[in-house]
């Protein structure tokens, strides 16, 4: 009986949480509800529905979120509430708000259309700024790594950790990325949708359940392929991408193995970067440098989608560490 849940949670619960959170789009439309509403109690309830199969399903015991993680996640959550833990879901409020009192280039598109290429338009951009964080080189590249580099440092992936970035990261997303879409306008029932499905991928893309989903993985970057993004090997270290998987299939770094799990998450040399629990120190670390902290480390070694640009940089960093 245990296994045979096991399995309908493994092949069945992405599927129905997809389908519900279409559905609830659909209906939100249809009966015209306060779409505000129907955006915090979806979100509330893919959080609750999430953890708590987590709980009863650890895809990897080692993964699993425990009292130490716990309170570090605490503290991140509560440091971050103005600008992380409240920035997505502030996006998605205000996004709502601003759709149904101001109009742009999309305020009159059909629904369905706008919020394809809300998504599109957005996850261009969010890729190239994530992707960025990660590969690009000089100091801008090295600033931009420093900041992202919190989310990297635990050792495991779950619901609850996704909460755990700096935020400096979250400010530069919002201004650089979010903010110009918004302007760009779109209906409000499209600003729901489009920010329904973000948040649905970025809970599942960090979810410690065995999850199967199949084709889907080629149409949104989740559970399966956003963990080997948290790889410390390099020629795993992909899927860039934050809702959709289309920009990493265009720019070859879409990586998905089925039934495969990476064998270590984090980073490569967890001696160069502060301890995840180490708050101040994370906050710090954009504007200290580190010794022994050289780009390599953010990926590793040999050859794959997270280590493409990285290997481009590695001569010009060694000569900087030599200066040091």
């Amino acid at each position: 009986m245990h296994i045979a849940i096991r399995k309908a949670v493994t092949y069945g619960l992405y599927p129905f949480l997809l389908a519900a959170v279409l559905g609830v789009i659909y209906q939100s439309i249809q009966m015209h509800w306060d779409y505000k509403t129907v955006y915090w109690l979806t979100t509330l309830f893919l959080l609750a529905t999430l953890i708590a199969s987590e709980s009863l399903f650890p895809y990897s015991k080692a993964w699993s979120m425990t009292p130490a993680n716990f309170l570090r996640d605490v503290k991140y959550i509560a440091m971050n509430a103005p600008t992380i833990g409240l920035t997505k879901a502030a996006f998605g409020y205000f996004l709502i708000w601003f759709s149904e009192t101001h109009q742009g280039l999309f305020t009159h598109a059909p629904v369905l259309a706008a919020t394809v290429v809300f998504l599109l338009v957005f996850e261009f951009f969010q890729y190239w700024f994530h992707r960025l964080s990660h590969q690009a080189q000089g100091p801008v590249g090295r600033f931009l790594w420093r900041a992202h580099a919190a989310h990297h440092l635990p050792d495991r992936v779950y619901v609850m950790m996704h909460a755990v970035f700096h935020p400096i990261n979250a400010l530069i997303s919002t201004a650089i990325i979010q903010l110009p879409l918004v302007l760009l306008g779109i209906p409000p029932a499209a600003a729901m949708a489009a920010t329904l499905l973000i948040d649905l991928q970025s809970l599942v893309s960090h979810f410690n359940v065995d999850i199967r989903a199949g084709w889907l993985n080629y149409l949104f970057i989740g559970t399966e392929t956003h963990r080997f993004h948290h790889s410390a090997e390099s020629r795993e270290a992909g899927n860039f991408g934050n809702t959709l998987a289309i920009w990493d299939l265009v720019f070859g770094t879409h990586y998905y193995r089925p039934g495969r799990k990476p064998e270590k998450l984090g980073v490569a040399d967890p001696q160069a970067y502060p301890g995840s629990g180490e708050v101040l120190a994370v906050l710090a670390f954009p504007f200290t440098r580190r010794p022994g902290h050289v780009i390599a480390d953010r990926t590793g070694t040999g050859s794959g989608p997270g280590s493409r640009l990285a290997d481009a940089g590695r001569s010009a960093d060694a000569g900087e560490r030599g200066r040091a």
